[in-house]
């Protein structure tokens, strides 16, 4: 065992220095959280509500704990944190706004024209600040839709990657329990936006292949000179210093036989699909399931 951790100790100990930075900057993150509080100074939001169940997917008492949450999240953000869910088309509603809207992007229209109806902002009308619409109709296209617009600081902040991220968390709950999903959304906002975004990491696919090719070749430069694979025994070792003998075997070709048939086979494609994204003074991205 003790052969075993001297030829990987530095992996041990790498991970144990990484441990110990996740853990001061989760205890920094904390503390930070504990320290911030916004003060608002858009006074010209129409609606002092947050969370819009206008599906009808939340109970009573799951609409007050997001209510309840969106307000301590957004005095620690400085952003207002909108939350609508739906059960209707809005085929209708987006086209005529915007003629020839595609059906990936019915949801973006209804976000944008919301948050200004309604001059969501937390430091101004139309000002700093998140909407997620989730509309729970499948439009004719056989896909429901969900939207994530992103408006003033927020849209500066959040890349594409960290669209993505977010809808992809809200996506892996939301059909079995949509609480927990639209909490999520609430929850990773707050962390997204708190810092200099240290605390969270987009991890590419290829990275885990990365390290894994340098890892063995950091093995095997450490272990490269090693003695442990020295040659210790030849050929005379084992026959007291005389020399062996070898049995000679011989393996004659003799005959051959190739049979031919001919196999039908069918060829077969599959292609996908890929939506757009909103723009003017909002930002953001959508999915579908």
């Amino acid at each position: 065992m003790r052969e075993y951790f001297r030829y990987f100790k530095w992996m041990y100990l790498l991970l144990a220095a990484v441990a110990a930075l996740l853990g001061f900057l989760c205890l920094g993150h904390w503390g930070i959280s504990k320290m911030l509080h916004y003060e608002r100074t858009n006074q010209s939001c129409v609606t002092k509500e947050r969370v819009f169940d206008y599906g009808d997917v939340l109970t009573d008492q799951e609409e007050n704990k997001l209510r309840k949450l969106i307000a301590k999240r957004e005095a620690q953000t400085g952003c207002d944190i909108v939350l609508i869910t739906l059960q209707e088309s809005l085929q209708e509603y987006a086209r005529q706004i915007e003629p020839g809207v595609g059906y990936d992007e019915f949801v973006r229209v209804y976000a944008e024209q919301f948050y200004e109806e309604n001059q969501f902002g937390y430091d101004r009308p139309n000002g700093d600040g998140i909407v997620l619409v989730d509309n729970w109709y499948r439009e004719e296209d056989g896909h429901i839709y969900t939207w994530l617009c992103t408006t003033g600081r927020v849209k500066e902040k959040y890349s594409d990657q960290a669209v993505d991220h977010i809808l992809d968390n809200v996506y892996r709950y939301v059909e079995r329990d949509p609480y927990l999903a639209y909490k999520t959304y609430v929850n990773d906002f707050y962390h997204d936006m708190l810092g200099i975004q240290i605390f969270h990491l987009y991890v590419p696919g290829s990275v885990p292949w990365i390290m894994g090719l340098l890892s063995a070749v950091l093995f095997a430069v450490c272990n490269g000179r090693s003695k442990k694979g020295a040659k210790t025994t030849t050929a005379l070792t084992y026959t007291g210093g005389a020399q062996p003998v070898f049995r000679v075997k011989q393996d004659r070709f003799l005959r051959k036989s190739v049979v031919t048939r001919k196999i039908q086979s069918n060829n077969g494609s599959s292609g996908g699909r890929s939506g757009g994204g909103g723009g003017g003074s909002h930002g953001g991205g959508g999915h579908s399931r």
